[in-house]
């Protein structure tokens, strides 16, 4: 027993750091600018803290790779889903040697995160939204499908087209 609880421990502390903010972004990422509004920064830095640098590679992951998405900047409503099916939100078993990001701004509370893996075979749209004073990715879909989203049934984004 006492194994089990050393072994689980040393898992938790694993998830924790990948899912850290990446070197690049200096740290938390400040949720709004002084006018309350979410910025294209802000999206930006949030993707890059959901899909980071591999520490020990030249590649990205995700965070939750391990499916343990308590130190993920996700809403409630994703961690349960993506507790539910089992998956992360790269949904692919390899890392990507290529990341592009762009940001978009929908409101003054909700934004999109244009992710771009894969050398451009697979594209994601991470739907941001202001929860609490806190940005938080709230969906996934492939990038302009909104029937793609994580919230219907599973589809891989480089098949949907």
């Amino acid at each position: 027993m006492y194994k089990l609880i050393v072994v689980g421990f040393a898992a938790l502390a694993v998830a924790l750091t990948a899912c850290r903010p990446s070197q690049s972004t200096g740290g938390p990422v400040p949720m709004l600018d002084p006018s309350g509004s979410v910025t294209t920064q802000q999206i930006a830095a949030l993707a890059e803290q959901v899909f980071p640098k591999a520490s020990e590679q030249p590649a990205y992951g995700v965070c939750g790779a391990d499916l343990n998405f308590s130190a993920c900047p996700y809403t409630d409503r994703l961690k349960a889903r993506l507790t539910q099916q089992r998956e992360t939100l790269l949904r692919a078993q390899n890392l990507s040697t290529t990341r592009e990001i762009t940001a978009e701004i929908m409101s003054a509370e909700v934004g999109i995160a244009h992710v771009t893996l894969f050398q451009g075979r697979t594209k994601f749209d991470l739907w941001i939204v202001q929860r609490g004073g806190e940005l938080l990715v709230d969906d996934e879909i492939c990038a302009g499908r909104k029937d793609t989203s994580i919230y219907a049934k599973f589809v891989a984004c480089d098949a949907a087209q």
